[in-house]
């Protein structure tokens, strides 16, 4: 029988310290079945990093090519391109809740994407100069205005890390057992990674050599993470502990 939050209170709801003992145990069950959610924890190292290089890096190159000024700018593009915020996080959610170990490899390979890119940055530091003055007054150029242009500056831009993280959850994607066999998600996923990263081009967020480095730089990231085992880095004695303390965790939950 599984243990339940209404079960753990007695059957009138009086007897308090067993509630209490009961609610522990099914917090440590939990804690024991979804510790690698504090893998989310990485964000609160690399996001103060992201935005103390956009404060604080002064820009000694420009980046553009001819193929730049051939891209319109076209506002309705950020549509796409604010559709990657809940996109990344409800399939790290789903593969957390669903999948801890392509989910581990899925988040690793996004992070490792961001510290590249801002390593990138702080020894290269740039900016590219393709941003016009928005005058429309239509959503989306307001969106483009008001919303990606106001709280994102240029610079910093080399690779995309736009188009590394949606690369990284297209990856996390197709590679998770939780979506094998369901082309149709795959498909508009597919769909997906290729509107946001044209995106960052049409409302004139990213340069065409951004998204081109993006897309070179991912596929040695996608080898190191997802095709070396790195388990066999962590001694066994390690993973045996970890294993029979989880045991602990499912025997909890079902108690």
């Amino acid at each position: 029988m599984k243990l339940r939050l209404p079960d753990i209170l007695g059957p009138e709801g009086l007897d308090v310290q067993k509630g209490r003992a009961g609610v522990k145990e099914y917090a440590n069950a939990l804690v024991r079945k979804y510790w690698h959610a504090t893998l989310f924890l990485g964000y609160l190292i690399l996001m103060p990093q992201f935005w103390l290089l956009e404060r604080y890096i002064v820009p000694q190159y420009w980046i553009s090519c001819p193929l730049d000024q051939a891209i319109p700018f076209l506002p309705v593009f950020v549509i796409p391109y604010v559709l990657w915020f809940p996109m990344i996080a409800l399939v790290l959610l789903a593969l957390c809740f669903h999948d801890r170990g392509d989910f581990a490899r899925t988040i690793l390979l996004l992070y490792a994407g961001m510290a590249l890119a801002m390593l990138i940055c702080l020894l290269f530091p740039h900016g590219q100069p393709l941003r016009p003055i928005v005058t429309g007054n239509d959503i989306f150029s307001r969106l483009v205005r008001y919303t990606i242009y106001a709280n994102d500056t240029n610079t910093n831009t080399f690779p995309s890390i736009h188009v590394l993280n949606q690369l990284a959850i297209h990856i996390g994607l197709c590679k998770s057992r939780l979506f094998r066999g369901r082309k149709g998600w795959k498909r508009f996923s597919l769909v997906m990674t290729v509107l946001i990263c044209a995106s960052t081009c049409f409302i004139k967020q990213h340069s065409i050599l951004d998204v081109i480095g993006a897309l070179l730089l991912e596929v040695p990231l996608y080898l190191l993470v997802f095709r070396v085992d790195w388990s066999r880095a962590v001694p066994q004695g390690w993973r045996d502990r970890v294993r029979a303390w989880e045991r602990r965790g499912r025997l909890q939950e079902e108690y």
